[in-house]
């Protein structure tokens, strides 16, 4: 599978890689959805920066808002840190913040994963 997940202190850690598609992403969501930890986390870094290729298009943007939006009715509170640097993936992230714009979810773009972390690490 072209992703791992990562427990951090304060959150989770996501590194896709390889070829993705829009699929996986959508796993991976329902997969930290379901995680028994998931009401304890700050943020969600999801790392798209050593993305070979993928199948991923607007649609499952929108699917991926949905999914989140529909668990911010519980979770309330929680940064997602997206780190894209090809311009087809940072077209898709800024089109799910973009779509998150109404959800108590924090989320933001960034080129490099050191600026996601500063970010993620500092409290609402």
């Amino acid at each position: 599978m072209p992703h791992t997940t990562t427990r951090e202190k304060q959150g989770i850690y996501r590194k896709f890689n390889g070829i993705i598609s829009g699929d996986e992403i959508l796993d991976s969501n329902f997969e930290t959805h379901k995680r028994d930890d998931f009401m304890q986390i700050q943020y969600v870094i999801n790392d798209f920066s050593d993305v070979e290729g993928h199948s991923v298009d607007i649609v499952h943007t929108q699917a991926f808002a949905s999914s989140d939006k529909v668990i911010a009715n519980a979770k309330i509170q929680l940064k997602i840190a997206i780190v894209a640097t090809q311009t087809e993936m940072v077209a898709l992230a800024e089109n799910y913040i973009k779509l998150m714009a109404s959800a108590p979810f924090e989320c933001q773009l960034f080129d490099n994963l050191t600026d996601a972390r500063q970010w993620a690490n500092t409290s609402f």
